[in-house]
């Protein structure tokens, strides 16, 4: 029965990343696909340099935030692999538990940076442009819905009902979306 069990789990852990990392891809083509990139261009009236600046920092802004993603979900899972074994090394989880926090911590710093260093590049009227253009882009998806995997706040049939948790401002997932990647 044990052996079962194990195979049992280790196979809906495989599924499970299979379908997280599906679901990161789809998230990412559908992001790609509504980008129009000349449209953002004329619309904040950016520069050729000031297009070119923004392109790149968002190519390695994703690079870098795939990179920690994927460092915090290791960790994260060895923390579980700690947690869960035969004998408890309680030094070994406060050590997982720190470098998470670290990890998680160096995410925020990152995406923190990133938003100050797209401030130096961007004029205040073009600046005050792309917080438009953002916050029409929140309104258009709450309108359209959440999509495919509803939406956790509506509580309608059919939909995950789980209430938001309370978030500390700047916490993960409190970010703006991070914008297609342009084409310049």
């Amino acid at each position: 029965m044990g052996v079962r069990w194990v195979a049992a789990m280790g196979a809906l852990a495989v599924a499970g990343s299979a379908l997280a990392v599906g679901a990161q891809e789809m998230r990412e083509r559908q992001r790609a696909e509504r980008a129009d990139p000349a449209a953002l261009k004329a619309e904040l009236g950016l520069s050729d340099e000031q297009a070119t600046q923004l392109r790149n920092m968002w190519v390695e802004g994703r690079k870098q935030a795939i990179r920690q993603r994927a460092d915090l979900s290791i960790a994260r899972i060895e923390l579980r692999e700690l947690t869960s074994a035969p004998v408890v090394d309680q030094k070994a989880i406060d050590a997982k538990v720190k470098a998470i926090s670290d990890l998680e911590g160096a995410r925020l710093k990152a995406r923190t940076d990133q938003r100050l260093a797209m401030r130096r590049l961007l004029s205040p009227e073009q600046q005050e442009k792309m917080k438009e253009l953002a916050r029409e882009r929140r309104q258009h998806r709450r309108a359209r819905g959440a999509g495919a995997f509803g939406d956790r706040r509506s509580g309608r049939p059919g939909r995950s009902v789980r209430a938001p948790e309370p978030r500390a401002p700047g916490s993960p997932g409190d970010e703006e979306p991070t914008p297609a990647e342009p084409s310049w």
